[in-house]
């Protein structure tokens, strides 16, 4: 088998093949992680399972114990709470470089870094394999594989389509610490301008946050350019007061945002999982939980098949049945926040803000919210 893709969803797929007694080669064209801040949402059954791979204990993680969900200048918020849903945390965040060394390292010997992956050839018969063109240090060479799985989300392969739609927004990403945080706590906004995320990360320096805004281009572009304490007076008007003043801002960046994704999701010997499968935008946080459930579900559907089923149409077809519909939850989870979130009129927003605090009225309502949540809980 072949992985094509040594991120996280790449090299915890190879992993989870492992341990399920199915060899693999993982194929990625950097040698090494770039550092990279960015916070990730870990959801509950993410930690369990690179808890399950031995790779969590060593993670630095910050535990979100709540999180609040509010609409800006309008009554009416929740707060979805650890303790309510059984659960030590309702996810955790992690620094994306911390994660993608910590799963390199399980995928071990399988990882094969300074390969560039030119092209997937599809099988010429049934029974034949796909043959994967590489580039490397020693010049072309061609793999043949029972099984192709695709992780990264960049390239054509044979029989699979992306569907791509860029949202009319961009994320604009800030690294800051605010006055009087508590620990533990996310936060989810509905701003007038676009909906808000707010993450916790514990550093040496104390706790940081991680904000992810979806706003209009030219808005985001504007707010980049502001100097630190015109952008801090911009976040504290959209936040309100309850996490007092901007502190510091540490680092900002804007990001285009598209939501893509793959038809079918398997093709002749071929499976893409991952951002392969489905590119998200950022703000749900379903992106690598949802790729890494598609990991542990293509192990687990391997794991049920004899060694000569391996790639076969049947065993392709299986797996895209068991993911079917979670991975179109997911699309539809964060496309359909966006698209709510983006309606700004006075009436929407007001009746909004009231169906935030009818959760609380509501525990049936409430525990769909944290099943599916802006931060992509799946319990």
């Amino acid at each position: 088998m072949v992985v094509v893709g040594g991120g996280p969803v790449g090299c915890a797929c190879a992993a989870l093949l492992a341990r399920a007694g199915i060899g693999a080669v993982v194929l990625e064209a950097s040698t090494a992680v770039a550092p990279d801040p960015r916070a990730l949402a870990i959801a509950w059954s993410s930690r369990q399972t690179l808890a399950e791979l031995g790779c969590w204990d060593a993670l630095p993680a910050t535990p979100m114990h709540r999180v609040h969900v509010s609409e800006a200048g309008r009554p009416g918020s929740t707060t979805l709470d650890a303790d309510a849903a059984g659960l030590p945390a309702l996810g955790y965040t992690v620094r994306y470089s911390d994660l993608a060394a910590a799963l390199r390292s399980k995928a071990g010997a399988a990882l094969h870094t300074g390969v560039r992956v030119t092209g997937v050839q599809p099988p010429t018969s049934p029974e034949a394999p796909a043959k994967v063109s590489v580039e490397t240090a020693d010049g072309p060479q061609v793999i043949e594989a029972r099984l192709v799985v695709v992780a990264d989300g960049r390239g054509d392969w044979p029989g699979i389509r992306r569907h791509a739609r860029e949202y009319p927004h961009e994320a604009l990403l800030v690294d800051l610490r605010f006055e009087r945080a508590p620990e533990g706590w996310a936060w989810e906004r509905f701003t007038p301008e676009g909906p808000m995320a707010i993450l916790p990360r514990v550093t040496p320096a104390g706790v940081q946050h991680t904000l992810v805004w979806s706003l209009p281009p030219e808005r985001a572009q504007a707010l980049l350019a502001l100097d630190d304490t015109g952008l801090s007076r911009t976040i504290e008007a959209a936040v309100g007061p309850r996490l007092g003043r901007v502190r510091q801002i540490d680092a900002r960046a804007t990001r285009r945002t598209a939501l893509a994704v793959a038809k079918p999701r398997t093709g002749p010997r071929l499976a893409v999982i991952g951002n392969a499968a489905q590119t998200l935008h950022p703000i749900a946080g379903q992106g690598f939980n949802l790729g890494l459930r598609d990991a542990v579900a293509l192990a687990a559907q391997l794991a049920d098949t004899v060694p000569g089923d391996i790639g076969s149409a049947a065993m392709l077809a299986a797996y895209e049945r068991r993911r079917r519909s979670d991975q179109w939850g997911g699309v539809a989870y964060t496309d359909g926040l966006l698209r709510v979130a983006n309606f700004k009129s006075g009436p929407v927003r007001l009746l909004r803000g009231l169906g935030l605090a009818a959760l609380d009225l509501l525990p049936g309502a409430r525990r769909a919210l944290l099943a599916r949540s802006v931060f992509g809980l799946h319990l």
